[in-house]
């Protein structure tokens, strides 16, 4: 199982838990109790919702969707046997953001979208659904795997991650897409391989420049008690070293920053805001409150958006609306 689906999956049972007990920020408004617009009641209850919430245009603008967030209701071209729950296709999805959620902000995992790399007239009819539902795709998160990756050891396996970066951004660019996210393998990120990692990283960031594409990775865990021990340092300050050198941006995931309370979150945030692409992951944990974090990154002066990174609508209808009520 991929790293991203583990944590969707396992980010629905926190959300759950914590979500409407834990954080009263959290819970629903009593418009939402009563059935009123964006209400739970509307779509039998479970935290799911329906609608765009009552808020401000303004708020809305701020979130974005991960696409991976509806993998449950998806068709898998990988999955020959789908489920009845799925029934969409990555190109239904902009009109399913803006009925479900108001949400004009899609953020696609390259897989959902690979034919993207293969066939030109797939890329038109996504972007004429793009265009039809006013939806910017606002990023493509990029998961090539061990080898294609700025951490390889090896110069060849960088070089291979390089190249298919740049092909993403000549793709991203086409959409109107204004990041890429990689993966940068963090367990294979040492002080060894720091210095080919910046120069990867650096490759990909200067080529993204002349086609206004930034490049970013995301906090990636809390390590191995031998790799905290190895790189001497937290997993999210080491790989502040690589992005920041190699001129790219960052990426903060919340839920994997490894903090187990919330002022080693704020730690993080703060340290990684000034390299932002303007793209932060948001998911819940028990450890800390998301509606303080998402205050704490307002009171720095952050504009970005806050990607949910959940999985089905029952979750992210909490998260969306822990959102929008601490936004100012």
């Amino acid at each position: 199982m991929r790293r991203r689906d583990f944590l969707a999956r396992a980010a629905v049972g926190v959300v759950s838990v914590v979500g409407l007990t834990g954080q009263g920020s959290q819970a629903p408004t009593a418009g939402e109790r009563q059935g009123g617009a964006g209400a739970q009641g509307r779509a039998g209850g479970g935290g799911r919702g329906r609608g765009p919430a009552p808020v401000a245009p303004e708020k809305l603008a701020r979130i974005s969707l991960m696409t991976l967030d509806f993998n449950a209701y998806v068709k898998n071209p990988r999955n020959a046997n789908p489920s009845p729950e799925q029934t969409l296709t990555p190109l239904d999805l902009p009109k399913m953001y803006v009925e479900m959620y108001g949400v004009h902000n899609i953020e696609y995992q390259h897989e959902t979208i690979a034919e993207s790399e293969t066939n030109p007239e797939y890329i038109k009819e996504l972007k004429a659904r793009l265009d039809e539902n006013k939806m910017t795709m606002t990023q493509i998160n990029l998961e090539f795997g061990m080898v294609e990756s700025i951490s390889n050891p090896d110069a060849a396996g960088r070089q291979q991650a390089v190249d298919h970066v740049k092909r993403w951004m000549d793709i991203a660019s086409q959409y109107g897409c204004p990041r890429v996210m990689i993966n940068q393998q963090q367990a294979q990120l040492t002080k060894e391989t720091r210095e080919g990692a910046v120069a990867a990283m650096k490759a990909m960031a200067d080529y993204g420049r002349t086609k206004s594409v930034k490049v970013s990775f995301e906090t990636r865990g809390v390590g191995t008690p031998e790799y905290v021990q190895a790189i001497g340092m937290k997993p999210w300050e080491f790989g502040l070293t690589v992005f920041r050198d190699a001129g790219a941006n960052s990426n903060v995931d919340i839920g994997n920053v490894g903090a187990m309370n919330q002022q080693e979150l704020h730690d993080c945030i703060k340290a990684w805001f000034p390299y932002s692409s303007g793209n932060m992951h948001i998911k819940s944990s028990p450890f800390w409150d998301i509606g303080q974090a998402i205050k704490f990154t307002e009171s720095l002066g952050y504009k970005g958006l806050y990607s949910i990174e959940v999985s089905r609508h029952e979750a992210v209808r909490i998260v969306y609306n822990t959102i929008l009520a601490n936004l100012g």
